[in-house]
């Protein structure tokens, strides 16, 4: 007798309302563009990352500061957007899944410490889309989907003039929220290098 396939559980609530969240900061970042706002990035990133026997790297296009959102920043939030093409390169050998390309966007909604004028450090929490050339990389992780959910949280610092430069750390976690098993997903720990455009 054939054995009856399991269903994949439902997403569990905090999954839900991550997502309703993002949702909630992409409209706050986006109504502006709408409205006409510039598209021209604000400035350019370089990460790195490392984990689960994958090593990623990447650059990127920032835009800041692009919802009014005068109650959110007088508590010291602030919007942001990132795009990202990252590379990821695994790490276990012989593997035939060697590589693939990345493409994210991500709402990033940033508290910035208060009285810092020339060391200003920041935390920030995002979830994005992400968009994989493969959907395999080393030998066992099977991530199923294409279209990928990613949650990015960090911390660091701005610093030179008019806080130009950015140096931090952060966690990537992307998976396909069982949208398709297997899910294997991939969390990364990671650094990035911001510079603001003059």
């Amino acid at each position: 007798m054939k054995p009856r396939s399991r269903r994949a559980p439902h997403a569990p609530f905090l999954t839900r309302w991550i997502g309703a969240a993002a949702v909630s900061i992409a409209c706050a970042v986006l109504i502006p563009v709408a409205r006409g706002a510039s598209l021209a990035p604000d400035g350019v990133d370089l990460t790195f990352g490392q984990g689960d026997n994958v090593f990623v790297s990447g650059a990127g296009l920032n835009w800041s500061s692009l919802c009014e959102c005068r109650d959110l920043k007088s508590y010291g939030f602030d919007t942001r957007l990132e795009a990202q093409l990252t590379h990821w390169h695994a790490q276990v050998h012989p593997t035939e899944h060697g590589s693939l390309w990345d493409v994210g966007l991500t709402p990033m909604l940033r508290w910035l410490v208060p009285g810092a004028p020339a060391v200003q450090p920041f935390v920030e929490l995002g979830v994005g889309v992400h968009l994989l050339s493969h959907t395999r990389i080393n030998n066992e992780r099977v991530l199923s989907t294409a279209f990928q959910f990613g949650e990015n949280g960090g911390a660091g610092i701005r610093f030179g003039e008019h806080h130009r430069f950015e140096l931090g750390v952060y966690v990537q976690h992307e998976s396909n929220a069982r949208i398709k098993e297997p899910n294997s997903g991939l969390t990364y720990f990671g650094g990035v290098l911001r510079v603001a455009f003059p």
